[in-house]
């Protein structure tokens, strides 16, 4: 289980930069408690602060991970790269032939999703949708994928405060979509994405649709 200190930080690494009032909404804490441990951070090097103005008032104090910390990756990064690349190289000549590499990478990233939900599926065996989404959100709480759930009007909503992987969501939307598939196939419903840490959203969220027990979704 990570540390609220660490989770700061990867906060501060998925938004490349949040004010307190930012941390403090992502995490749920009081604004005195993020201080204090983004005061710790800045002790240890691991984090700095810069003024930033927008318009009239008062310049914002916007917190941001340093060198030393951008390179303390969570560990859902890694764990990307390892799947990613595992994928490519399982790839054969027919699976590439005729296709560019979007094409290649999207089918990747499909297959990385189908692999990350074989690996949970045994802790996601609830009968009904509302526990197969609170299982399959402790399942991917350990991957940086799922911090929370809850449920809505408009079906259940799953949000995490720290994208794992912001750069490559960044340049592709192919890790967004791994994240949402992934949580489609252990939930057994739909999901679609409704916000992104790299538009500026304080979290990414999904919302899994709520559907006939009854029915074979």
């Amino acid at each position: 289980m990570e540390s609220t200190k660490e989770r700061i930080l990867h906060i501060l690494q998925a938004c490349g930069g949040a004010t307190v009032a930012t941390v403090a909404e992502s995490l749920s804490m009081g604004q005195a408690s993020v201080r204090r441990h983004l005061d710790h951070l800045q002790v240890e090097g691991l984090a700095d602060v810069r003024t930033e103005r927008s318009g009239v008032g008062r310049p914002a104090f916007v917190y941001y991970p340093t060198e030393e910390g951008e390179e303390r990756a969570p560990a859902g990064y890694s764990r990307l790269l390892s799947r990613l690349y595992q994928g490519l190289s399982s790839l054969d000549q027919g699976q590439v032939r005729g296709r560019d590499g979007t094409q290649v990478l999207r089918q990747v990233f499909q297959d990385v999703a189908v692999q990350v939900a074989k690996e949970h599926e045994s802790e996601v065996a609830a009968g009904s949708l509302e526990d197969r989404v609170a299982q399959t959100s402790v399942a991917l709480h350990k991957e940086g994928i799922v911090d929370s759930w809850i449920r809505t009007p408009e079906g259940y909503r799953l949000a995490n405060a720290a994208c794992p992987y912001r750069r490559a969501a960044d340049v592709s939307h192919g890790p967004c979509e791994l994240d949402r598939r992934t949580i489609e196939l252990l939930v057994h419903a739909p999901v679609r994405q409704v916000s992104r840490i790299v538009d500026g959203r304080p979290a990414c969220e999904y919302i899994v649709a709520a559907v006939d027990e009854g029915s074979d979704a």
